[in-house]
């Protein structure tokens, strides 16, 4: 009797995890395709040409002096143009230390 009772509530129990491991398969399923399609436009990104979208360091070093002095406090604020004076900073400062190497 004891035996007969054990295996009807484990049959009962695995019965009541079905739907629910039914549903977490679904769901990793769905997480799975969204990690597949992410995996795909990373693999797109790296496999382009990026030296041709890329710009040297004496370009940028170019267009943020062109920024700060042809726009300048019109088009920006004293923080923001604070902010394009300290990346043209360190861009001259990377180009220096790539020079003196």
């Amino acid at each position: 009797m004891k035996k007969n009772l054990a295996i009807l509530i484990a049959v009962s129990l695995f019965a009541a995890a079905t739907p629910v491991l039914a549903e977490e398969a679904h769901q990793h399923g769905a997480a799975q395709q969204t990690m597949d399609e992410q995996c795909a436009r990373e693999c797109e990104m790296l496999l382009k040409n990026c030296a041709l979208d890329v710009d040297t360091i004496q370009d940028r070093i170019k267009k943020l002096r062109a920024e700060i002095s042809e726009k300048g406090a019109n088009a920006h604020t004293r923080d923001q143009l604070n902010i394009l004076e300290k990346k043209l900073e360190e861009s001259n400062e990377l180009l220096k230390s790539l020079y003196y190497r």
